[in-house]
């Protein structure tokens, strides 16, 4: 047993500690796992077992307000991220390499840019864990699902790794990808607490953006992965990139047929 503790205690101190890139080791969560694993055992606990549980004999609390503030603020922040990433990365550095972009680990302007920009992102999913506690406050546990739960929480832990280990670098196509379908995202949800015509059409297309994103991201980590030997970016986490892609596709796919492939069939 002490031999397995040890060993245990190694590799975190290896992965961890030494392998880890050392610019983000002081910002707030971003250091040891310890606060970030009981943000979300916490956030799991709520939304799945004590939120219901509290709710249960209480009416839904009227958050509009509180959530198009919200809304509006996701719009703002992702909308933010999305142009700064794009405007560097293909205006200003004009470098960006689709088929490998390694990491710049650099202390120069550049390579803590990219790094504070990892971090954003980081800090943004975080803020995504939001959405859920909503949901449960208002009463919406159907909305609760495996996909809304597994997805937020994969994604806290994914850009916490990323900052931890590959900051940027080829990357930075999943942060360009997700802050403009979240910034599309809430509006789509501000737009509906008005109650607009066209919310089963934004939903729609929404979800085809979404499906788009994921088929592009799976061939963006898989054909270096795959087909690019030379390229320098971790292979590991060009690995994990294309796994999550796949399995993320799979699970929207499957709520898209289920949503309009095979309700339209029944209507």
């Amino acid at each position: 047993m002490t031999l397995v503790l040890d060993r245990m205690y190694d590799v975190y101190h290896e992965y961890i500690v030494e392998r880890r890139d050392m610019r983000s080791v002081n910002l707030p969560l971003a250091g040891t796992p310890w606060p970030l694993m009981l943000l979300l055992g916490t956030y799991m606990f709520v939304v799945l077992y004590a939120g219901p549980r509290f709710m249960a004999q209480r009416k839904a609390y009227d958050l509009r307000k509180v959530i198009r503030v919200y809304n509006i603020a996701q719009v703002l922040i992702n909308s933010v991220l999305f142009l700064w990433i794009v405007i560097k990365m293909f205006i200003v550095y004009r470098d960006y390499n689709f088929s490998c972009q390694v990491c710049n680990y650099s202390t120069d302007y550049r390579g803590l840019e990219e790094m504070y920009l990892s971090y954003s992102y980081f800090l943004l999913k975080v803020l995504d864990l939001a959405d859920t506690v909503f949901f449960v406050l208002r009463k919406k546990q159907s909305h609760v699902s495996f996909l809304h739960v597994y997805h937020h929480t994969v994604m806290v832990i994914g850009s916490y790794f990323g900052v931890l280990y590959v900051p940027g670098g080829h990357a930075t196509m999943l942060g360009i990808w997700n802050t403009l379908v979240h910034a599309v995202m809430y509006l789509y949800y501000f737009l509906s607490s008005y109650g607009s015509q066209y919310s089963g059409w934004w939903k729609q297309h929404l979800t085809r953006m979404q499906l788009l994103q994921f088929i592009h991201l799976a061939f963006h980590f898989g054909i270096p992965l795959f087909f690019n030997r030379e390229c320098k970016f971790p292979r590991f986490w060009m690995g994990v990139g294309f796994l999550q892609a796949l399995v993320i596709l799979a699970l929207f796919m499957d709520f898209y047929i289920k949503s309009y492939i095979v309700k339209r069939k029944k209507q």
